[in-house]
């Protein structure tokens, strides 16, 4: 009935005969892509052997402590050991997430994760869709980075942009999220990353940018942070507010979308204006502490630095930096109160900077609106030791948080008549050239200097008197330094040259730029004040300054281990000038203080009885205004000028706006830096010297001064230069002949004895006699055995008894002891010489 083996008929339809339909598993395509997919499979374990699973082990080598490792306080010591200040090095304050409010975190994970809260690290979703973005594109252009990924990257610095590197930092999220919770690695994220201008962590971005805590945020400014988080530095509110605020509503409208926030009350916080306090600095920052973070990022790197944890070891003394800080602000408040001021005073500025945060609080207006900048007058001192060149007070500015530009270290000015020591030095430096060299003191015209125009006389500002006068006759080096004469100056500058100065200034310290003119003989040039007090340095040490001005001394970690130490090296000093020249410049810049351009210092501003010197400085115009000065231990700079140059006011010389700033510094100074005499160089030759002739003195520079009872009597007019070996003099003084002489001098007048008639001076006073020089003893005029028995000084210590009285010594028993009450002998003088003329 039945067949064992059928014919399968082929069916006919209306396409005609049909083949047999085999399973899907015989078809040829099928077996293609099983194929390809085993094909896949190869490769992809291919790709995972040979670069996932390194990457993997390599994340596993990262220590995950490192996240925690956030950058503590430091704390900054005096040169005595003391604390003065905790501060962040890198302006970072944490706070524990609990501070932060949940709108903040719903804007932060709105913008950079909407899926935080889900996934184990890495976003598979956004990381599919970026990788179709980038294919589509042709390079690298969107991210899809998580929180934690970000919080690795920045951790461990994995900041090179390829595919091996987002492998690596998926794994390493992956890690993190193994071990830390979602609220601690939210809290290690936001103290840790950069929000610009120097903000690191959320904390420093909300003082700095809305003056506020984290936790009094509102939602939108909150929102103006997060939106910072891509591009900090671009889109910082204060300096780009139209980016910020872009960016703001973008992060309103995400939160729209992830649902923490209302589409009204988005479209509310969206047409409020972007209002940003003004920027706010750690208030324990002061231009020494800033310039001590800066310094210490600058020796231990960056990355080092945002750890934190150091003992800062400084060379303040704390004492003259208050000193400093207290003499800064109260004088240049009392230069603000004088006539003729007419400019923004310290005062004014505040109640401007409190309406405009009034009015930005009011929205009366635009959010977009500068800050107002000050436009006070500013001032800034520096004090340095002579002997190392440590730093022992710096103010920048009046106010750290009005302006943080430090103009005692990067500020550039025109330094004025402050330079001409400098000039003399190199004049001193110059063979035949001493502080008695002769100048002519007359008007010069102005285009011999080119100072303020091409025309005129050169002004005598320099002199820092209201009506200067010349003397129109040659007066010393040395009193035109002392007197500040600027057309003398110019002559004895021209007398070395202008490459001549720039050396010595140059080795002297100054490292700015000097121009190639005349001008610079009265500091036309710029430069900075810590550079002014380290050429000044040079006068009280005879020429010998310390290489560089130091801060820091030393920095340790949180385990006491050395960071840095300065060598020993840095801290020598440096012969840079020549020694007799320095010391004859300091000789005539103690008296430009004590009776020249500096003397108000002593008459009014109390300065105390102590050797010092200094020179005041006064530019063109009274733009800017220095004063330089030292005693044997310090060096101290202070200058005064508007940020925007302008005239002070018309009149305004130095030793009424910064010397009284630098007297009460240097006075404080003394306490620590007892001043001593300061030695003149042993090669050096000691020659008096008569004021009035500028010539050797003889036994007769004396002249006749009325007493304030009114008795007339004479007083010795001469005083010691130390000159160089060699230097040609002009001979003795032929000016003073005898007029004037003490009674304690009349001996040596001749008497007859025939006639009792006295008759002229041993030295001749007549007209026809003042051409011939007299001739000076040499040596001893008796060798050998004396007839007179003249007494000679004995250039040694006597013994002598508690009443005074000499002490006898023994004397041999055959000696003849001469007796005081014997005779004595009488010898007639020699009779006079005739001599036909």
């Amino acid at each position: 009935m039945f067949r064992d083996d059928l014919d399968v008929k082929p069916e006919r339809n209306w396409r005609g005969e049909a083949g047999l339909k085999l399973p899907f598993y015989r078809r040829g395509w099928f077996s293609a892509l099983v194929a390809l997919a085993i094909l896949a499979v190869v490769a992809a374990f291919g790709v995972y052997s040979t670069v996932m699973a390194p990457m993997r082990k390599d994340a596993e080598k990262f220590d995950l402590e490192e996240l925690k490792k956030l950058e503590s306080a430091s704390i900054i010591y005096d040169r005595n050991g003391d604390e003065m200040s905790r501060l962040y090095v890198l302006n970072r304050t944490p706070v524990p997430i609990t501070d932060v409010p949940q709108h903040f975190i719903d804007a932060l994970v709105a913008q950079e994760d909407s899926r935080f809260f889900k996934h184990d690290g890495v976003d598979y979703i956004g990381l599919t869709r970026a990788m179709w973005l980038n294919f589509r594109a042709g390079e690298v252009t969107q991210g899809a980075s998580t929180i934690t990924q970000q919080l690795a990257r920045q951790t461990f610095k994995l900041l090179e942009k390829s595919y091996k590197r987002k492998i690596l930092e998926a794994f390493l999220a992956q890690r993190v999220e193994k071990h830390f919770s979602k609220s601690e690695i939210l809290e290690l994220y936001l103290n840790r990353i950069f929000f610009g201008a120097n903000f690191y962590g959320v904390q420093a971005a909300a003082r700095g940018y809305f003056g506020k805590d984290v936790k009094e945020l509102t939602i939108e400014e909150s929102a103006t942070i997060v939106g910072l988080i891509k591009s900090p530095n671009n889109i910082q509110p204060v300096k780009h507010p139209q980016r910020a605020l872009k960016e703001r509503n973008y992060v309103l409208d995400r939160m729209v979308i992830e649902g923490t926030l209302t589409h009204e009350d988005a479209e509310k916080l969206k047409s409020k204006p972007l209002i940003t306090a003004p920027q706010s600095t750690d208030p324990r920052l002061s231009y020494v502490f800033d310039a001590v973070r800066r310094e210490v990022v600058d020796l231990v790197g960056e990355d080092r630095a945002s750890i934190g944890g150091f003992r800062i070891y400084t060379s303040i003394d704390q004492d003259l930096q208050k000193a400093a800080e207290d003499a800064v602000t109260k004088r240049m408040a009392e230069v603000e109160k004088r006539p003729g001021y007419e400019h923004q005073t310290f005062a004014q500025f505040r109640a401007i900077m409190t309406d405009y945060r009034a009015r930005l609080k009011r929205g009366e207006i635009d959010p977009a609106t500068p800050k107002p900048m000050p436009e006070y007058l500013q001032s800034a001192a520096l004090m340095i030791d002579n002997k190392d060149g440590s730093v022992l007070a710096m103010v920048g500015g009046r106010d750290f948080g009005d302006s943080q530009f430090n103009r005692a270290t990067d500020g550039v000015r025109s330094v004025g008549t402050a330079f001409t020591p400098l000039v003399y030095a190199a004049a001193f430096s110059s063979q035949g050239l001493y502080p008695g060299t002769k100048v002519d003191d007359a008007p010069l015209d102005n285009r011999r200097v080119m100072i303020g125009g091409l025309t005129g006389i050169l002004g005598e500002w320099g002199a820092e008197v209201a009506n200067p006068k010349w003397s129109q006759a040659p007066m010393s080096s040395r009193e035109a330094l002392v007197q500040g004469r600027n057309s003398a100056t110019i002559r004895l500058g021209e007398r070395v040259g202008v490459p001549m100065v720039k050396q010595v200034a140059q080795k002297a310290g100054i490292t700015s730029e000097l121009r190639d003119y005349p001008s610079t003989f009265l500091g036309a040039s710029e430069a900075r004040l810590s550079e002014m007090c380290l050429a000044y340095s040079n006068f009280p040490t005879l020429g010998s300054r310390p290489q560089k001005l130091n801060l820091i001394q030393r920095i340790t970690d949180s385990n006491d281990k050395a960071v840095f130490q300065i060598a020993e090296s840095a801290l020598q000093s440096v012969q840079s000038m020549d020694p007799i020249a320095a010391y004859q410049t300091h000789t005539c810049l103690v008296e430009a203080l004590h009776r020249g351009t500096g003397s108000p210092a002593v008459s009014e501003y109390k300065l105390g009885e102590f050797v010092a010197g200094g020179k005041t400085g006064t530019h063109y115009e009274f733009k800017d205004v220095w004063f330089l000065g030292y005693t044997s231990g310090v060096t101290c700079g202070v200058w005064a000028g508007f940020d925007k140059m302008k005239t002070i006011y018309p009149g305004a010389f130095s030793n009424r706006i910064v010397l009284p700033v630098w007297t009460d510094m240097i006075n404080a100074s003394t306490t620590r830096f007892v001043p001593v005499e300061i030695a003149p160089p042993q090669v050096a030759e000691r020659v008096e010297i008569c004021q009035r002739s500028g010539m050797r003195a003889t036994d007769y520079c004396y002249e006749k001064i009325k007493g304030a009872n009114g008795v007339e009597k004479s007083v010795r007019s001469t005083y010691f230069e130390y000159l160089r070996p060699g230097t040609p003099l002009d001979g003795f003084c032929t000016m003073h002949t005898g007029d004037g002489l003490p009674k304690e001098m009349d001996q040596f007048r001749y008497q007859s004895p025939l006639s009792g008639i006295e008759s002229t001076p041993l030295i001749a006073d007549a007209a026809k006699w003042t051409h011939i020089e007299p001739v000076r003893m040499q040596a001893l005029t008796v060798i050998g055995e004396d007839p007179y028995n003249a007494e000679q000084a004995i250039p040694r210590a006597r013994p002598v008894n508690d009443d005074g009285s000499p002490i006898r010594k023994a004397i041999p028993v055959d000696a003849v002891e001469t007796r005081d009450e014997g005779p004595v002998l009488k010898l007639a003088p020699p009779p006079p010489m005739k001599i036909d003329l």
